[in-house]
């Protein structure tokens, strides 16, 4: 029922409001002023009778005032001018990239195809104990980083584990910031569970039908044999033949049709041989093949035979699930990039590994319980306890159970609604199965009255028992997730004592296909899952009725004033009332036109300058009011209420209350730049007030992105939109022009991710050096600053900068600042060119004296200037390309010639011509020097070379491994894997000290193929004469350009030296800024 609307008697007024408040308060004005000569209160007094009209007026203000928010700023309450009053929806400004786990498992349960996921920090490095429990250096978790050693004895790091006479162990550098990723797969409509190389067919023999099992391997599987068996996720190639070669029992039996029976009751093991349309062949040995039927007396080994050999057909199902795998990943893998943090990368992104669980119970049910449909229940029950589905919820349904606005949007952006954590911790992986939990949720039936005999019995990828037959807690394999093997459960039901089972499979699978599709959370990206605009109304808040107008018709000045017949004086007493009043009027309506543009108070735009706004009285609001006028215009009124740029103070305080709403302020920075000089001032204000109103108008990107790092994976890592969140939110904090940007150099990312690629020392030295531990690479970055910039040279400035890159970068990271020059670095440079100066003037001096160089050295030093300011400013336009000759020769024409013209004594049109060749040829043969442009060149070719890297090529150590598995058959896998630990050490090494002889004249494919084919890998008693093709082959074109920028890379990052502005004294000892001595200053200016 609606609730009742009703008018209160005695309703509750503000003091604006109230008209008796407000007039017995002017009563007591008037009483303490005029007491002495006004004793006449009552209503018919002309005073009394104006303080009541005012009193009116008042109330009307106030009325207007308090009309809704929205309806003061309804011009903007629309969804395309909503930024320009900083008023940014909640799924705008409440989120924020993924920071937790459980944000990056919203993240990644929001795309298409993905059931659940989990994020876990890298919990192993090789040879230590696995998620899966294994010890040996060929563990699967551990194949996404190349291991490196801390010598500390020598300061540096290392490849190999020990010393060379192997009797001391160096420590190892667990590098951190890297997560494990897995990942669960929703099943696919057409091919159903494709999380592992477990695929299904139904055979048809005769009038019966059978379940064929097969155990195929798995996507982890492919990418560790890549080069053999690559093609089999190419969506391009199909295939087309498949050969039965062998099939055999568990003894090596072949299986005919005679055991055929006997069989099928355990594993049969099978090795088939594919033909893809490329006309490649692939063989599986030993898969796994497990046949499910009720009467096997008609099925033949012919019936098998032809349901695995036909195309399309099981292993076509097989092939297109790897496919879709692949797809999934490597989109799970750019998403995940994407939305990427500051020094952190994912390292292993992978399947969860599944862990079969079959179910043996009894259950007595009522007598008209429906066994199909119990049973369909049952196993959803369980089904959804092993491996739940993940609730999104849609904004409405949230709403509706009265969540509050900050938690819901509490999180990543997703697209498909929201998911709650409570949830996700539900779904987190198991380590153990208790069998009372299943339990209570089958009692839940109704139709259940008891369970007995239950049991449970888990199994490995390859169908082998692990656990047989437990009947109340199962142990989990870490790191798998259990699900409900339905082939081998096994459910007897009762009724009245007497035994049943299902006996319609048909109509058991429909009914369970029907019960999962209610079960499952459908994402649908069209639910508007914003925050609707609150409702308006568009209200004229000027519309102004004079107090005047309200007068008895007796005074004479009203809308109608006085009969033309009334005397000139009673004429003049009303023009004098009316000019009395104006002053009331002015005030009223301007408050009203305050009211109007309050939406321009807030406005985020720096052209707004106006805080005070007027509203110029004329004769249409009151009639023959601008004959009262003397002079005053509406132009004249808006100065005289806020003289030119007198706005600005107001308006710079409005938008620090904007910020102040979203806790940021600009105030370090305003006194970083104060100046005392009212002109300047004036632009520090303006300057100011742009800053605000850009910094605000991309806040939502700011503050959603302010922790996210670049994709470093995209074919084009330096492309202008790829900068990290921390540094377009430094570059509005800072003032910072985005094409004289900084570089946010990620230690993590310079970590080597294939053996062999140069190492960061472990302590650099240089004026903004920082000691490091043993790890130069966990949770450190470099900020690479132009501090060459006008702005940048200036010390204040500097320490606001720094102060302010140290607040706002991640407190778990160490940033570490470099204010690097950009300019031409030869430290004779000066003295040569003073010197070529000297012998071009007419007449030559005889002598040579300080005083006579001193000109020339100005000259020398401008013409220096001059050039490198035009160089760094093509650099800056032309995208760090380095000018060509006739680009130089232009910087010298326009900028320095006609200083050397007229700064060098007599010097000819012949001397100019030989400075300016040889200024042009000096600063040609020295790009070399620029070395912000060449950290910036080497930073980006880096990149580029870096993102061509594919998961594939983490996978050096598992390719290594088979193919000495191949040569040394007999070998055990345990002395194979120790084989190639070792040898990753040695070549791992021997790669590295080949790139730094070799770096200067640039590295190639032929001669690493020439260094590798010289090496003599030795193992005792293992073969390893596949060692050197397996490493000549895996380092490729690419991956040599890989080893070639990325040592650059860390060349540049070791020349870097900070510069300091000028007149300041810097304290080489403390290496940083912290003290300074500026010349000619004191510690208070």
């Amino acid at each position: 029922m609606e609730k009742q609307r009703v008018i209160l008697r005695n309703s509750k007024l503000k003091p604006p409001e109230d008209f008796n408040f407000l007039r017995q308060q002017g009563m007591n004005y008037i009483r303490q002023l005029g007491s002495r000569f006004w004793t006449d209160y009552n209503l018919h007094d002309p005073g009394i009778t104006t303080l009541e009209l005012l009193c009116f007026a008042i109330t009307d203000l106030a009325y207007r005032t308090g009309f809704p928010t929205a309806d003061i700023f309804a011009a903007y309450m629309d969804k395309s001018q909503l930024h320009k009053q900083a008023f940014f929806p909640a799924h705008e400004i409440l989120t924020m990239n993924p920071l937790t786990v459980n944000d990056y498992r919203k993240l990644m349960i929001d795309q298409e195809g993905i059931h659940n996921a989990w994020l876990a920090p890298r919990h192993c490095s090789c040879d230590d104990v696995t998620a899966t429990g294994a010890t040996d250096g060929c563990a699967e978790d551990c194949n996404c980083e190349t291991e490196i050693y801390a010598d500390e004895k020598n300061g540096q790091l290392t490849y190999k584990s020990h010393t060379p006479d192997g009797k001391q162990a160096f420590e190892k550098v667990n590098i951190k910031g890297l997560y494990d990723v897995q990942i669960a797969l929703e099943d696919d409509p057409v091919f159903g569970d494709i999380n592992d190389g477990r695929v299904y067919q139904t055979l048809t023999y005769g009038s019966s039908r059978a379940t064929i099992e097969l155990r195929l391997p798995a996507y982890e599987e492919i990418l560790k044999k890549w080069n053999d068996w690559k093609d089999l996720i190419d969506n391009t190639i199909t295939v087309t033949g498949v050969t039965l070669n062998k099939m055999v029992d568990n003894n090596g039996t072949p299986v005919t049709d005679s055991n055929l029976s006997k069989t099928m009751q355990s594993a049969i093991f099978i090795d088939l041989q594919l033909t893809l349309s490329n006309a490649v062949a692939i063989t599986f040995s030993n898969a796994v093949l497990n046949i499910y039927l009720s009467f096997s007396d008609a099925l033949l080994t012919a019936d098998i035979t032809s349901a695995l050999q036909q195309v399309p057909g099981i292993i076509s199902t097989y092939k297109n699930g790897l496919e879709k795998t692949h797809a999934l990943i490597n989109a799970t893998r750019a998403n995940l990039n994407a939305h990427r943090n500051l020094d952190e990368a994912f390292c292993h992104i992978s399947l969860v590994p599944m862990e079969d669980v079959s179910i043996c119970m009894d259950a007595e049910l009522t007598p008209d319980a429906d066994i199909e449909k119990v049973q369909a229940e049952i196993m959803v029950k369980i089904e959804q306890y092993l491996n739940p589905n993940i609730p999104i919820y849609s904004l409405a349904q949230l709403l509706k159970e009265d969540t509050d606005i900050t938690e819901i949007f509490n999180g990543p952006r997703l697209h498909n609604g929201f998911i709650k954590n409570e949830d996700l911790d539900k779904a987190d992986i198991k380590q153990e199965i208790h069998a009372s939990d299943m339990i209570n949720l089958i009692m839940d039936i109704p139709e259940v009255v008891s369970i007995t005999n239950f049991l449970m019995t888990s199994y490995d990828d390859r169908g082998e028992v692990i656990y047989h037959s437990q009947p109340w807690t199962l142990p989990v394999t870490p790191g798998h997730q259990p699900r409900l093997y339905v082939q081998r459960s096994k459910f007897l039901f009762y009724k009245n004592g007497l035994p049943f089972l299902a006996a319609s499979e048909a109509e058991l699978n429909s009914i369970l296909q029907e019960l999962r599709s209610s079960g499952e959370y459908l994402k649908a990206t069209g639910i508007n899952n914003e925050l609707e605009i609150p409702a308006a109304t568009i209200r004229n808040m000027e519309d102004y009725y004079p107090v005047q107008y309200s007068y008895p018709l007796t005074y004479g000045i009203g809308e109608f004033g006085l009969s033309d017949t009334e005397p000139t004086l009673r004429k003049a007493q009303a023009r004098q009332l009316k000019t009395y009043l104006l002053f009331f009027e002015q005030l009223l309506v301007n408050y009203l036109a305050q009211l109007q543009h309050a939406g321009d108070l807030f406005l985020v735009d720096s052209s707004q300058l106006q805080s005070y706004f007027t509203h110029w009285l004329s004769d249409s609001d009151i009639k023959g009011v601008t004959a009262l006028y003397n002079g005053l215009t509406a132009p004249a009124l808006q100065t005289l209420t806020e003289p030119a740029n007198g706005g600005l103070a107001r308006r710079n305080r409005f938008l620090d209350h904007l910020l102040a709403r979203f806790a940021e302020s600009f105030g370090e920075y305003a006194l970083a730049r104060y100046s005392s000089i009212p002109a300047e001032q004036t632009a520090m204000q303006t300057a100011l007030l742009q800053l605000k109103t850009d910094f605000l108008s991309n806040y939502p990107e700011a503050s959603y992105n302010r922790a996210r790092a670049i994709d470093y994976t995209v074919a084009a890592p330096c492309a202008p939109g790829n900068i990290a969140g921390l540094q377009r939110r430094l570059n509005s904090l800072l003032n910072i022009d985005a094409a004289t940007s900084f570089v946010i150099i990620e230690h993590l990312l310079l970590r080597p991710r294939i053996p062999g690629q140069a190492l960061l020392p472990i302590c650099l030295d240089g004026s903004c050096h920082t000691c490091y531990d043993n790890d130069p690479y966990s949770f450190r970055l470099t900020f690479v600053m132009p501090g060459w910039l006008e702005q940048n040279m200036k010390i204040d400035y500097r320490r606001y900068a720094e102060k302010t890159i140290r607040q706002e970068t991640p407190a778990h990271l160490l940033p570490k600042i470099c204010w690097v020059d950009n300019k031409a670095c030869d430290d004779t440079l000066l003295c040569d060119l003073t010197d070529l100066l000297w012998g071009l003037q007419v007449p030559l001096p005889a002598t040579r004296d300080e005083e006579k160089l001193r000109p020339l050295c100005l000259v020398a030093q401008a013409a220096i200037a001059a050039m490198n300011n035009a160089y760094r400013q093509a650099l800056t336009t032309g995208n760090n390309v380095f000018p060509v000759k006739a680009e130089v020769e232009q910087f010298f024409e326009e900028k320095v010639k006609d200083g050397i013209a007229s700064g060098v004594t007599g010097i000819t049109p012949a001397g100019i011509a030989t400075v300016k060749i040889w200024i042009v040829d000096y600063w040609l043969a020295h790009t070399d020097c620029f070395i912000f442009t060449r950290l910036e060149l080497a930073w980006c070719a880096w990149l580029a070379a870096n993102a061509k890297l594919t998961a594939k090529d983490n996978y050096l150590e598992n390719i290594l491994t088979d193919a000495i598995l191949k040569a040394n058959p007999g070998k055990q896998q345990q002395d194979v894997c120790s084989c190639v630990h070792t040898l990753m050490e040695q070549y791992g090494e021997a790669i590295r000290l080949w790139v730094v002889s070799q770096l200067a004249g640039g590295l190639q494919k032929a001669a690493f193929d020439t260094m590798i084919n010289t090496m003599a890998p030795v193992c005792n008693g293992i073969i390893t004469t596949p060692v050197n093709t397996v490493f000549t082959t895996f380092y490729d074109t690419d991956k040599i350009q890989l080893l070639q920028t990325h040592a650059t890379l860390l060349q540049v990052m070791s020349a870097l030296k900070s510069i300091y502005p000028p007149a300041t004294l810097h304290d080489c000892e403390d290496g940083n800024d912290v003290n300074p001595v500026r010349l000619g200053a004191t510690a208070i200016g």
